[in-house]
């Protein structure tokens, strides 16, 4: 079964990959961009591997294994700041979803609120961020954390809330407290919710960490592609993006895995085709 799951993941990172490289190809030829400022994939391939590129692929002070361990250090960064942002993001969701089912005021107070921050571009609040919460991790997870926090509670809550009223009502009957239903019933119900809202935060917490790092301007891979635009190496900066859009793919297939391993063990679902 995991097997077979890790091959349908393999086989769709592959067909996105295709696609991609395709579109961006076909692109960069349909716009006619100016070989100068736009790469094709073998050039991206060309960068970071070849010993003796074309000119104006990497700079001339740069060899293939230095512009590899900047990359993939850059990249060991940005997974890290997005790591830290994604989990913050995913707790405080599940803490303020089940505040909002426990305490409805809490929900009357915060909602409004939530909603007005969502609706300020993240670009616009991203510099006010780092400003109050400093130009490090700490700033850069919490740009992360945002990114993940709103989509996740929206679905986290509307899963809480699709509880059956019928398990509801059996542990009230039974004496059980809000609390026991929470556990019992409602967190149960919400596991597809919750681990889809996971599945789909992954990419949002890379794209949130590389803006703060974009903005920071000194580690991971939006710091270095900042750095490489301003110097004109626009190998990089296309090597940067590839990078990110696929490792951003891969986690998605990861967590696509892990979502359905939790979900056939533990889901609403749980031995129901093993049953048939």
């Amino acid at each position: 079964m995991i097997a077979a799951r890790l091959g349908r993941a393999l086989l769709t990172v592959g067909i996105a990959v295709v696609v991609l490289v395709a579109l961006w190809a076909g692109l960069l030829a349909l716009f006619d961009v100016s070989a100068f400022v736009g790469k094709s994939p073998s050039d991206v391939w060309a960068y970071l591997f070849s010993d003796a590129p074309e000119r104006g692929i990497r700079p001339a002070s740069l060899s293939a294994e230095q512009a590899r361990a900047d990359s993939l250090a850059a990249l060991g960064t940005t997974l890290v700041n997005a790591a830290i942002g994604f989990a913050s993001g995913m707790v405080i969701a599940t803490a303020v979803a089940i505040g909002f089912v426990l305490w409805k005021p809490f929900e009357v107070a915060f909602l409004p609120i939530a909603m007005l921050l969502r609706s300020v571009p993240l670009v616009a609040m991203a510099p006010l961020l780092l400003l109050v919460f400093g130009q490090g991790k700490v700033g850069i997870a919490v740009i992360a954390a945002i990114v993940v926090l709103f989509p996740a509670l929206v679905n986290i809550v509307l899963g809480l809330g699709s509880a059956h009223p019928q398990a509801l009502d059996v542990v009230r009957v039974n004496g059980g407290s809000a609390l026991r239903a929470l556990v019992t019933v409602r967190i149960p119900s919400a596991l597809p919710q919750f681990l889809a809202s996971a599945r789909i935060s992954v990419p949002g917490a890379i794209v949130g960490a590389m803006l703060a790092e974009w903005l920071v301007g000194f580690e991971g891979m939006g710091g270095v592609l900042s750095g490489y635009k301003g110097s004109g190496n626009y190998g990089g900066v296309w090597t940067v993006v590839a990078m990110s859009v696929l490792v951003s793919i891969v986690l998605y297939e990861l967590m696509t895995i892990v979502e359905a391993a939790l979900l056939a063990r533990w889901g609403p679902e749980a031995g129901v085709a093993s049953r048939a």
